[in-house]
């Protein structure tokens, strides 16, 4: 396997190319783009760290089960949390490509549009992989245009976060994923990072703060040990 910036690229054309397939294909699609995540030696471990602990029955019964009032179709509502959100996808495609779950049934379950397969898989398409491919993209590669699709809400919740906290969380995690570190690390890495940007706790901040210093400063990681420090204080003035 190959933890390459090569390995992401290919999981983002194998979704790329699952949007732009027909239905009938949709299921082959599906297993290519699950291959290339096992291809990938950070996808592969960033799965398994996210799905570990994911109780997958419980959120399709959260999320699967829901019907607008004065409507007998039902709408797939996805988790808040961007982590278990991923979780949550990565697992239905799972059951996709397993036959555990019938596509077609699904489509017409969720995304019914006047009996149109052809409808029905493109709206799948635009409200369950695009979201998913560009998460990831945001996360291991931080492009502009990646940026520029996430949604709005997230932009105000990411922006919210990133004013209080005291270093470049954005840069970090590009040094990080260009590191020689181990996949495992570079995982815990992020995953520390990822709950940084989205805290908002002062307490819970000033934890994954110490934690990824103590963490950083253990890989040999150029961490701006200062930016954190004077966070730190910062919020242990309020606390």
């Amino acid at each position: 396997m190959d933890t390459g910036r090569e390995q992401i690229d290919l999981f983002l054309r194998r979704c790329d190319e699952l949007m732009q397939s027909k239905f009938i294909i949709a299921d082959t699609k599906i297993g290519e783009l699950l291959q290339a995540i096992a291809a990938s030696d950070l996808l592969y471990a960033f799965f398994r760290d996210v799905t570990g602990n994911f109780d997958y029955p419980a959120a399709k019964s959260k999320y699967m089960n829901y019907a607008p009032y004065g409507k007998t179709q039902k709408k797939l509502l996805f988790p808040e949390d961007p982590a278990e959100r991923l979780a949550f996808v990565f697992c239905l495609l799972m059951e996709f490509d397993n036959k555990t779950l019938d596509l077609g049934k699904f489509l017409q379950e969720y995304f019914y549009e006047d009996g149109s397969f052809y409808e029905s898989f493109y709206a799948f398409c635009n409200q369950v992989i695009k979201p998913f491919r560009n998460a990831v993209k945001i996360m291991f590669t931080d492009s502009p245009e990646a940026t520029q699709a996430v949604s709005l809400q997230d932009k105000e919740r990411k922006g919210k976060v990133s004013q209080s906290v005291g270093f470049d969380v954005k840069a970090e995690r590009k040094a990080l994923y260009g590191s020689a570190l181990a996949d495992a690390k570079k995982v815990d890495g992020m995953l520390l990072l990822n709950a940084l940007e989205r805290a908002k706790d002062k307490s819970l901040r000033a934890a994954l703060l110490c934690g990824y210093a103590y963490f950083a400063r253990a890989c040999g990681m150029s961490v701006s040990e200062g930016a954190v420090r004077d966070e730190l204080e910062k919020i242990k003035e309020k606390l």
